[in-house]
């Protein structure tokens, strides 16, 4: 009895841990897709260096505006398309890390 709900609070914790916005989507899919804390329609993307450098390895490029076209997608986001922040561009607002970089985005109107 004490086992079988040990396994099914573990299990419960996986599929919690598995969520959109977690680490460990991030690790199994490549990628995150994160709302941004007190703005309407916009996201941060949060895609895995070994992804990135599989699509090409630029945020401004094609190939990475298609990858989250699709992504965006999939999840019901951003059904009227969407646009990068005009500071990805110049990279400002572009976070790197050892394993993943981050993007801003926002939904159109």
């Amino acid at each position: 009895m004490f086992l079988s709900r040990v396994v099914c609070l573990c299990a419960a914790a996986l599929l919690a841990s598995c969520s959109l916005h977690s680490n460990w989507y991030l690790v199994s899919s490549g990628y995150s897709i994160n709302p941004v804390d007190g703005e309407d329609n916009e996201y941060l993307v949060e895609v895995h260096v070994n992804q990135l450098k599989q699509i090409g390895g630029e945020v401004n490029s094609a190939e990475f505006r298609l990858f989250v076209t699709k992504r965006l997608s999939w999840h019901g986001l951003c059904p009227g398309g969407w646009q990068l922040l005009p500071c990805v561009e110049d990279g400002s607002c572009v976070q790197h890390t050892k394993r993943s970089v981050t993007v801003p985005l926002r939904c159109a109107a």
